[in-house]
């Protein structure tokens, strides 16, 4: 490791606050830092009961530190987590809270561990849990700068095999991140996977640390054991229906984030165009190999796109390397009008029949990179749900995948509905996202 490997890891994390209040986005808000009741002794022979105090339990500073980048897209320089929070859970004591706050690159992190914060918990007290409040989070791909969507604000790990005479806890984040588009625009969405194990340490915030191999191996000895027993993907028209089975065949509980479907997707567009001189509809239909993450809401599956979209402009509703299988328009009245739209809409596309569609800016490049922190709120607060040891629950989607983003066109903001659709007969991959982390997977052809 090189001196400016190690400053890059350091410029990252900020100094620790001291402990105190909860978030302003916590669902409720930070327990206070515990104390132990004052048991009161009765003496039987004094004519009036003595009352003795008995002191706080003396506390020690537990160390909370962050290891190994995610798998991230290719061309990603960078994985920014920014946090303004830490707690952990202490057996017999609840949750104890540290104002900490800093920002990491994740992928700064290989096989390097850095502190992020340490915890004042009661002395031979068992540190069995972390939460780790996200404040937001990016990713630069090709040196810009894009949110990150994450389905909480609030990741919630346990650590395996907790012990008393741990000093901290290594957190092994996880995440995948993947890239999907709604129409030209990419949004990049995070499921943030984690695993914690104990440490024999403390050390002070902002300390970097090697690690180990046996530490590496005990991580992915605390991977979940989860399984997918069944899986159908079925569509109807518009309509699509998912149902993933999943097994918790281990024995701690598995918090489940979502489900990625992976394969080819049919999608339908349609923008309509009103004005005074002028009513118009164009149409596309395309094909497009994406990887479709699902957040669980419970049991209940919701697109990540979904909720994306509405907070999403587009220069074109189809993504730049989608395959185009139709296109058609209809107007009425201004044709001057309509071209116009029209040229900007498509620029300088060529279109001779199906083929890669390819839509230019108005500097006559392809757009392909223009989302910026406005386009929509990255922490959507999606709680998951918990399948506990030896339970199964089924997760399901039913209902149009339907999106609906801004167009614009010549400056102007028009409608656009986007239509999603697996395709029957072709295969898609099933990937679980969960904390702990697991390696979940199935393969299911759409009928």
């Amino acid at each position: 490791m090189n001196a400016r490997t190690l400053m890059a890891v350091l410029a990252v994390v900020v100094a620790i606050a001291a402990v105190g209040g909860a978030l302003a986005y916590w669902h409720a808000a930070a327990p206070p830092a515990p104390t132990a009741p004052a048991p009161t002794t009765t003496s039987s022979t004094a004519p009036t009961s003595v009352t003795v105090s008995t002191p706080a339990p003396t506390t020690v500073a537990y160390a909370v530190a962050l290891t190994d980048p995610p798998v991230v897209p290719s061309s990603t320089s960078a994985v920014l987590i920014n946090y303004s929070g830490v707690a952990v859970h202490a057996e017999g004591y609840g949750w104890i809270y540290a104002n900490a706050s800093g920002s990491v690159n994740l992928l700064a992190l290989q096989n390097l561990s850095v502190v992020i914060a340490q915890v004042s918990v009661p002395a031979n007290a068992t540190v069995n849990g972390i939460r780790l409040y996200v404040d937001n989070a990016s990713i630069v791909v090709n040196s810009t700068r894009y949110p990150l969507m994450l389905p909480s604000g609030v990741l919630k790990i346990p650590i395996a095999n907790a012990s008393r005479a741990a000093r901290g806890a290594l957190v092994d984040l996880q995440p995948h991140v993947t890239m999907a588009y709604v129409g030209d625009q990419p949004v990049f969405i995070m499921a943030p996977a984690a695993v914690a194990v104990p440490l024999n340490y403390t050390a002070p915030p902002g300390t970097v640390h090697g690690v180990p191999r046996e530490l590496c191996e005990e991580l992915t000895r605390s991977a979940a054991n989860v399984t997918v027993t069944s899986a159908a993907i079925q569509m109807a028209g518009d309509e699509t229906m998912i149902a993933v089975t999943l097994k918790n065949i281990g024995s701690a509980p598995v918090q489940v984030l979502g489900i990625g479907v992976d394969g080819n997707w049919s999608l339908s567009a349609f923008i309509d165009i009103t004005t005074s001189d002028l009513n118009a509809g164009i149409g596309f239909e395309a094909i497009a190999y994406r990887h479709a993450m699902f957040f669980a809401n419970g049991t209940q599956l919701v697109p990540a796109l979904r909720l994306a979209a509405p907070y999403v402009t587009v220069r074109s509703p189809l993504p730049p390397d989608a395959m185009v299988t139709g296109y058609g328009t209809t107007y009425s009245g201004n044709e001057t009008e309509f071209d116009h739209y029209m040229k900007d809409l498509l620029g300088d596309m060529s279109y001779s029949g199906p083929g890669p569609l390819s839509v230019a800016g108005p500097n006559g490049t392809t757009i392909v990179n223009g989302a910026s922190d406005e386009h929509f709120a990255p922490i959507l607060n999606v709680p998951g749900y918990t399948l506990g040891p030896g339970q199964s629950a089924t997760f399901t989607f039913e209902g149009a995948i339907t999106l609906g983003p801004r167009l614009d066109i010549g400056g102007s903001n028009w409608p656009v509905t986007i239509t999603v659709t697996p395709i029957a007969g072709q295969s898609y991959g099933i990937t679980v996202m969960t904390i702990p982390v697991s390696n979940a997977t199935a393969t299911v052809t759409a009928g």
